[in-house]
This record gives C-alpha cells, sequence and structure tokens, in this order.
C-alpha cells in the first residue's frame, strides 16, 4: 500500500487555501499471471459483462424489442439494449443464452489468438469451441450479427479500469464493433493477402474477422476482468446457475469472505428472473435448483438455503472453499476491484417496439419477464395469422372464377412477378412443386397484392 502527498486548491478567489489530500493507492500485483496467460482453456471475462445483464434469459423475446433495465431512478443509472432494425438481417432480437454460448466462444478464441482486439476464424471452428453444432450455422451467424449489430447503453453504469471507478454520463457499450466475412477470392485481393493464409484447409470456404467493442477490450487490457474456465461454463446447461456463478466467484472476492449471502429478491433482480406476485414461489424454486446445480457440479463448496414466510423474503448463503487454486486466487485479488455494481438492484424493467406492429403499448412492472399467463404479442399474432387465412382464402375463391382470356392476363402478369422467379422456380427446380401449381400460387399471391392494394 502506498500513499502519496497531493496539492488542492480552495475554489475562493480571495482566500486561497492550500490542503493536503492523502491519496491512497492499491497494488494487487496482478501481473504475476504468466502461467494463466497461457492456459487456453481461460478466457477473460470483462467486470460490466459479469453483473450486467447482457444475455436475456427470457426465451419469449419479440422481434424488434428493446429492454430496459433501470437500477435507479434518482441516479438515473440504467442499462438499455437496443436490437438492430436491419430488415436484412436474420432476426432482430437482442442477445440470449445461445449468443452468449458462442460469445464465449469468441473469448477463447481470442485468448488461444494472444488476446488481441481481432480475431479471425471460421465457422466450423467457432461452433467448435463454442459448444455447438455447425448444422446450427444459421443461428451461429443470427448471433453474430445480434452480437454486433446490437446497440447497448450503460448510463451513469459503465465501469472504467483504467479510471478505477464507474463512469457517469451516457456511454456505447458495444460487445462486438464488427463482423466480416471474406471468401477466398475477396481475400487474395486484399494489401498483402491480409487473410488469405487462413484458407489452408479446404473445407473452409469464408473466414470471419470478429473485432471486440472498443470499451469492453479497452478494460480487459486494463486488467478489468475474471479467469472463466469456458468449457466449464458451457457445461453448466442452466443458464440461471451459469449467472449466479459468474456474479457470486466476484461477491466472493469483493467482501473476503468465502461465504456469500444474498436474498432470492436481490438474486432476481440481478438476472433478471421475474418477481410478479404470482411468480416469486416459481422464481426461489429456479434459484434454489440451481444453487444445487452448482453444487453437484463443484462450481461451489456448499449452499444453505432459507425459505421463510412469506416466502419473497427467502434467502441463500453460498459457500466457497477456502483453499484457492490459482485461477481462483486471480480472481479473489481482482474481484476486490470495486466496480459500483456489487450492491446494485434492477428496479424495473421495461419494453419497448423498435417500430410498434401492433397496438400495444405495455411496459413491464418489476421483473415482468419470465412467466406471463398471457403473452399481448403473442395474441396479435394469432389474429394476424387468422387475418391472413381469411384474405388467402378470399383470393383463392377469386382464383377459381378467373374464366378463359382472364385467367391468362393474371397468369402472364404472375409469370413476372418477384415472388415467381425468386422463390417458386427454386421450388421448380428442386422437385417439391410442379410448373402449374407455381404458376396458380403466383397468381393468388399476385390477387393478395392487389387486394391490399
Amino acid at each position: 500500500m502506498v500513499k502519496k502527498n497531493a496539492l488542492k486548491n480552495d475554489s475562493g478567489q480571495e482566500d486561497f487555501k492550500v490542503r493536503m489530500i492523502e491519496t491512497e493507492e492499491i497494488d494487487y500485483d496482478l501481473d504475476a499471471d504468466i502461467e494463466l496467460e497461457k492456459d487456453y482453456s481461460l478466457i477473460k471475462y470483462e467486470f460490466n459483462m459479469v453483473e450486467l445483464p447482457f444475455f436475456t434469459k427470457d426465451k419469449k423475446i419479440e422481434e424488434g424489442k428493446a429492454r430496459k433495465y433501470t437500477f435507479s431512478k434518482k441516479d438515473e443509472s440504467y442499462m438499455r439494449i437496443v436490437p438492430s432494425g436491419d430488415p436484412e438481417l436474420i432476426s432482430n432480437k437482442i442477445p440470449q443464452e445461445f449468443d452468449e454460448k458462442i460469445f464465449y466462444g469468441i473469448l477463447k478464441l481470442s485468448k488461444e489468438q494472444g488476446s488481441k482486439m481481432e480475431i479471425v476464424t471460421d465457422y466450423f471452428t467457432l461452433a467448435k469451441v463454442s459448444g455447438t453444432h455447425y448444422n446450427n450455422l444459421e443461428r451461429i451467424k443470427d448471433s453474430l450479427q445480434r452480437l454486433s449489430g446490437c446497440k447497448v447503453e450503460l448510463n451513469n453504469l459503465m465501469y472504467s479500469k483504467e479510471l478505477r471507478m464507474k463512469v457517469r454520463g451516457n456511454k456505447p457499450f458495444p460487445i462486438l464493433e464488427h463482423v466480416h466475412t471474406y471468401t477466398f477470392e475477396q481475400a487474395v485481393e486484399m494489401p498483402e493477402s491480409k487473410y488469405s493464409g487462413y484458407f489452408k484447409n479446404r473445407r473452409i470456404n469464408e473466414i470471419l474477422v470478429i473485432k471486440f467493442g472498443t470499451y469492453l477490450f479497452q478494460n480487459v487490457q486494463q486488467r478489468g476482468f475474471l479467469y472463466f474456465d469456458q468449457k466449464k461454463l458451457l457445461e453448466i446447461s442452466n443458464a440461471t446457475a451459469r449467472k449466479i456463478y459468474l456474479m457470486a466467484t466476484k461477491w466472493n472476492g469483493y467482501e473476503k469472505k468465502n461465504e456469500v449471502k444474498r436474498s432470492c429478491r436481490f438474486i432476481a433482480s440481478r438476472i433478471p428472473l421475474s418477481w410478479e406476485t404470482k411468480n416469486i414461489g416459481n422464481t426461489v424454486r429456479i434459484i434454489e435448483k440451481s444453487c444445487e446445480t452448482l453444487k453437484g457440479m463443484g462450481m461451489i463448496k456448499d449452499y444453505s438455503f432459507i425459505k421463510t414466510k412469506p416466502v419473497s423474503n427467502s434467502f441463500v448463503t453460498l459457500e466457497f472453499d477456502k483453499d484457492h487454486n490459482q485461477v481462483e486466487a486471480y480472481n479473489y485479488k481482482a474481484s476486490n476491484t470495486p466496480t459500483g455494481h456489487e450492491d446494485i438492484i434492477i428496479d424495473s424493467v421495461e419494453d419497448e417496439f423498435l417500430v410498434d406492429p401492433v397496438e400495444d403499448d405495455r411496459q413491464t412492472t418489476m421483473f415482468d419477464l419470465t412467466e406471463m399467463e398471457i403473452d399481448p404479442v403473442e395474441e396479435e399474432e394469432k389474429k394476424q395469422k387468422e387475418k391472413t387465412k381469411k384474405i388467402r382464402e378470399k383470393a383463392h375463391l377469386i382464383y377459381e372464377n378467373l374464366k378463359g382470356e382472364n385467367r391468362t392476363k393474371y397468369e402472364e402478369k404472375a409469370k413476372t412477378s418477384k415472388y415467381y422467379k425468386i422463390m417458386l422456380e427454386n421450388r421448380i427446380n428442386n422437385g417439391s412443386i410442379s410448373k402449374e401449381e407455381a404458376i396458380k400460387e403466383a397468381v393468388i399471391m399476385f390477387i393478395i397484392g392487389e387486394m391490399d392494394d
């Protein structure tokens, strides 16, 4: 521990005063981890991402829905995650559990490639290190689009390792800066054939160039991270248990205790899980089951669960081993750094559509995320399907009544339509539909288009 003296001027202009300010610097000696740097099973998980809800546990999240987590209205601290509104993307959702696994894979590849801001890989390799199957290629592409396309705002909430404090103001915190794909032909045309060497394997048709968000990478470079065994994280199939483990690892070192006690409401608010009156009992059971999972996997030494009446006052104590291995020793020291996130609780959650497709100005109440009995969006989708079905039936009836030259005229128009050329010709070529059926389908779609007009 080092003490320094500094001079500070009083703000008064007439009475010039000098006061001695004592500055205390704490050096946690975190540079001596050469062996951990060589261990490629470990990933570096950035401080902000340990305790903030970057990956929603809500499996019912809709397309085009942004989510805002308010931690304190008085302090105006909130986290807002907005999906991309690009209609050309596979989907427009905020990151979820599958995307979290892909992110772990990217972190592992980063470690293997020397912890660089930009990594180069291919879909097959990324799928393998992420613990998913290559036949999920479309879903992997969707994840990369979400991780690079979603917008994350941290207002009075972002921790800066360089400043060693929580930063005031609204700060963008992109997860990935970009994801670019290059074919071999594109790679060889680049200056100095920068990426052509990555096509040595004949199975590789294109490569991925992935760049981390600036703040995320800078914090990691400044050692604002904890080490986690990536394979063990992926083995925790329960996403709630995984999040509890990430946070509890930080709490353990921050409190300098081998036992960490938290209320179920606090844990639910941070994941977050529903804390609506009708769901509290089930949420408490989910937390208890998650603790049992962590104990069974040896991620924690033990836990004690105290259920109370009312059940909303229940709490849990997580117990960690006193003897630390090398990774745990590092995390124990690194977690001493206050990030400003240790005691915050999500006060409320708001959902908003980027483009409101339905008359739904609903706001979720306290953690009203995971188990809504009636979903207004699903109800609206059902109505839209019924409406589409009726329109199609009407168009089909109009088609059946078309005679002679009138039908021929419609068929000729339909053959020139984009729908017929792009979609139906592919189905004709692979034999899934006859040409006559394709023309009929194109005419019906053409009639529907006229009805919409």
